[in-house]
């Protein structure tokens, strides 16, 4: 099943446009964000098309959250990964951290997933040093589990996983 937006409570997640790709690059101001957020393989200084290239634009389900005025707050994908609805790239605006938004992208991007994709299974990367992801992710239900064997940064990431029966409060 095909389901490209999500409303609900006043905020809206649906396919990501070229004019949210403008207003996400706007959110990474050096190389250390991009890294953190996207990873060490993410070109800095980017341009539009490196931007787009290297975060799969246009290979992955991508998403941007906004809020009942229409303002962009968060933004995320995924893709599959061993057979589990693998999230990428989250993050939530600067000036609105700290205010639930990342929990509630977290929640709808799962949801999508599971409508498009029935995945039974979820999981992610997060740097060890990004607490505020880590507790949100802990608080949307997610647990580190074993590294698998052919990710990289072992040392600096978390692998976390989230079965689809885990009670969400959605």
């Amino acid at each position: 099943m095909k389901v490209d937006t999500i409303a609900e409570d006043g905020w809206t997640l649906a396919a990501a446009d070229d004019a949210d790709l403008c207003e996400l690059m706007g959110w990474f101001s050096d190389a250390q964000a991009v890294d953190r957020w996207s990873g060490p393989r993410f070109r800095f200084p980017f341009t539009l098309e490196t931007f787009r290239e290297d975060c799969r634009w246009d290979a992955i389900p991508t998403y941007s959250l906004k809020d009942a005025d229409g303002i962009m707050v968060a933004f995320g994908q995924y893709y599959d990964r061993n057979d589990r609805a693998h999230l990428a790239r989250l993050v939530t605006h600067p000036e609105m951290r700290r205010r639930g938004i990342g929990k509630r992208l977290v929640q709808m991007i799962l949801r999508v997933a599971q409508q498009q994709s029935g995945y039974a299974q979820w999981s992610l990367f997060v740097y060890r040093d990004n607490q505020a992801a880590y507790r949100c992710y802990l608080h949307s239900g997610f647990v580190v589990q074993d590294y698998p064997d052919d990710a990289p940064l072992r040392e600096r990431c978390y692998f976390m996983t989230r079965n689809s029966d885990i009670a969400s409060g959605w």
